[in-house]
């Protein structure tokens, strides 16, 4: 990456849209917008400026087009970027941005890396690493927990959890290296007595931020509902209205569904799949043994899901259909049709609807959320990747190495606390190898 290059880079969604927003960043990032700016007046700060005609629209039309746009310049070293930066609003017309685009590469502008905005910014010391992971995070997040987590990431708390712990270890590592230094003299600038206790308190620390956080690869889980029931229930109608299309074929005939069909619906607080198997009781008779293997299959997926959403039919006598997993959630389906007169399922999570008249499929759908994803008023969590875990083990396994031994010279001392130091540290981008730089940022969208 280098960072004497100018980029460019389409930053929104391409497609048709009231705006469409590019963005430069590098050393002449001013100076090429105002070779294409009828004016020259171009400072820090947001102003409406026009646009010479593109290159592209000059050779393929007579017509000599303008583009009034808002410009946003951001200069250096206060910037997203730590460099020159600006944004351009054009009109949201994907072609007619991509020939400025185009204009911009033909001055010498280079079409930016996945990433390599915010790499940028990292390398310019505008945020850690974490708060880069965070940004990555905030942009693949498919759920409410996922978002909370990438948030708290960007918003720096890991590194506010960190520094102090990392400070700490400086302190130790400075006084330990004086001692060496003044070994001569028989100077001791810290106790092993007061060295443990500093140890052992880094260690708790530690140890709670681990207690005290997720896993981020458990947070971006989609969860499972399978739906149960006796054939005929309706779950295919179900799952048609909770996915929003037909998903699944439809019939008056018992025995339809012959195999597991899914769907990824949207629910308030994040996307789950829906999962619709066989009826319990299958089809009678049937030479080929389709039969059996089609409740083995509803058998094996209800023990894979996360949820079991059993569905019955309101107008039928009630009988649990499942009795190896006790149902999550009971749904009473064609909730038009009069009620039967026997008695209800008894639980705290039922829901009636219609799923033909599209009835209760909005209160259905906070139901399963808040099975999947808790209460929304839960605490934010701060969450942890594989990275950041083995980054932090490795420095307490350093930490337990110095503060369970009782004969350690001072310089086996030093490089133990040092290496906790450079773990702790590459969490952060304080220390890290080029290679995880590009596993990082590699993963990032363009313009971002």
């Amino acid at each position: 990456m280098n960072l004497d290059d100018t980029i460019i880079a389409i930053s929104s969604a391409v497609g048709p849209a009231a705006r469409m927003i590019v963005r430069l960043s590098g050393p002449r990032a001013i100076e090429v917008l105002r070779n294409l700016a009828a004016t020259e007046h171009i400072m820090p700060g947001a102003s409406r400026v026009r646009l010479k005609p593109p290159s592209e629209v000059s050779r393929r039309s007579a017509a000599d087009v303008t583009v009034s746009t808002w410009v946003y310049v951001f200069a250096s070293p206060r910037s997203y970027t730590g460099q020159d930066m600006v944004e351009l609003h054009l009109p949201g017309n994907p072609l007619l941005v991509r020939m400025y685009v185009a204009d911009f590469v033909a001055m010498g502008v280079r079409h930016a890396g996945p990433g390599e905005f915010s790499a940028r910014a990292f390398l310019n010391g505008r945020l850690d690493l974490s708060a880069a992971e965070g940004i990555a995070m905030t942009i693949s997040a498919t759920n409410d927990a996922e978002l909370r987590a990438a948030r708290q990431l960007l918003g720096g708390e890991l590194s506010r959890r960190l520094r102090p712990l990392m400070d700490e270890l400086i302190q130790m590592l400075a006084l330990i290296e004086a001692g060496i230094d003044f070994s001569e003299e028989d100077i001791s600038f810290i106790t092993p007595e007061a060295l443990r206790d500093r140890v052992s308190n880094i260690i708790k620390q530690l140890n709670e931020l681990l207690a005290d956080t997720a896993r981020f690869e458990r947070l971006t889980h989609q969860p499972t509902f399978v739906l149960v029931g006796r054939p005929n229930a309706g779950k295919s109608t179900l799952l048609n209205a909770l996915a929003g299309h037909e998903r699944a074929v439809v019939s008056s005939v018992a025995g339809t569904t012959r195999d597991a069909l899914s769907a990824t619906v949207i629910l308030d607080k994040g996307l789950a799949i829906i999962i619709d198997s066989a009826g319990v009781e299958g089809i009678k008779g049937d030479p080929e043994g389709i039969d059996t293997q089609m409740q083995r299959r509803t058998q094996r997926v209800v023990e894979e899901g996360d949820f079991v959403v059993e569905v019955t039919d309101i107008s039928l006598p009630y009988a649990p259909v499942n009795p190896s997993r006790a149902a999550d959630l009971i749904v009473l389906n064609k909730g038009d049709l009069p009620p039967h007169s026997g008695h209800l399922p008894s639980s705290p999570n039922l829901v009636k609807v219609s799923a033909r008249r599209n009835e209760g499929i909005e209160e259905l759908k906070r139901a399963m959320s808040r099975l999947a994803f808790g209460n929304p008023t839960a605490a934010a969590t701060l969450a942890l990747n594989a990275r950041h875990l083995s980054a932090i083990n490795e420095s307490l396994a350093c930490l337990q190495r110095v503060g369970e031994s009782d004969v350690v010279s001072a310089e086996v001392i030093a490089l133990e606390l040092r290496q906790a130091l450079d773990a702790l540290g590459s969490v952060l981008g304080a220390v890290t190898p080029d290679d995880v730089l590009g596993h990082i940022f590699g993963s990032f969208c363009i313009g971002k």
